[in-house]
């Protein structure tokens, strides 16, 4: 993965609201523009970057000593990720491997960026909120197991692909392979076939990895009545 230096333009959300700490910390931060399959960082090294996503898809997962995988994550842009470093002598607590060829992430030492919400509360303030709204979905993640049905797990997430300003049509790509997803969704592959099938009845037509959304308003509905955050999401709109 080629390290090369990244504009303020082109940097996470994260310091877009911040420019004079990224003016601070940028002669320390990298882009990496990396391929399907790289791995980022393994579970139990020492915690030396916190990573920002700006495009792609990566997985956050830890295994077994039986050598079962389990998917604590599937992070997009906007997301961050080994937040472990946010504290001096951590490790991180996954395993992080890049799910698209193209997907860029943005380097931050742990060292650096400790110093810096170190002397800036609203800094601190941005980066505890993005834990915090992993914490969040984290949670939701679990609510979700025991009160939606499997049709409904898999069109949340497939809501998280589309532009909720929009409710007409969309046209999605699921961006990972269907043994993994059904792995984050809690189901086996074949009950992820059989969801897909459910969707049909509401106008989401799944083939392979392309799935063809008819009506954004009927996916949301079918979804959200069974979760609790239901309101929020109306109000992000």
């Amino acid at each position: 993965m080629e390290a090369e230096p990244i504009e303020l333009q082109s940097v996470h959300p994260l310091f877009r609201s911040h420019p004079e700490a990224w003016r601070e910390i940028a002669a320390n931060v990298r882009s990496k523009n990396t391929q399907k399959d790289d791995v980022i960082l393994h579970h139990g090294d020492p915690a030396n970057t916190l990573w920002l996503i700006t495009h792609g898809w990566v997985k956050l997962s830890r295994q077994t000593p039986d050598g079962k995988e389990t998917i604590v994550g599937l992070c997009t842009a906007g997301d961050v990720f080994g937040e472990a470093a946010l504290f001096a002598h951590a490790s991180y607590p996954y395993h992080a491997e890049v799910l698209e060829t193209g997907t860029t992430l943005v380097a931050i030492p742990g060292d650096a960026i400790r110093r810096l919400i170190g002397k800036d509360a609203a800094l601190s303030a941005s980066i505890m909120s993005l834990l915090n709204e992993r914490v969040a979905q984290t949670q939701l993640k679990l609510e979700h197991m025991s009160t939606m049905s499997t049709a409904q797990r898999l069109g949340c997430f497939l809501l998280r692909l589309c532009d909720h300003h929009t409710h007409s049509g969309q046209s999605l790509q699921i961006p990972v392979e269907k043994h993994l997803l059904a792995t984050f969704l809690g189901m086996k592959p074949e009950t992820l076939s059989r969801s897909q099938h459910q969707l049909k009845s509401i106008g989401v037509d799944v083939n392979g990895s392309h799935v063809k959304v008819g009506d954004v308003t009927k996916l949301r509905e079918f979804v959200c009545n069974s979760c609790s955050e239901s309101g929020s999401c109306d109000a992000d709109e």
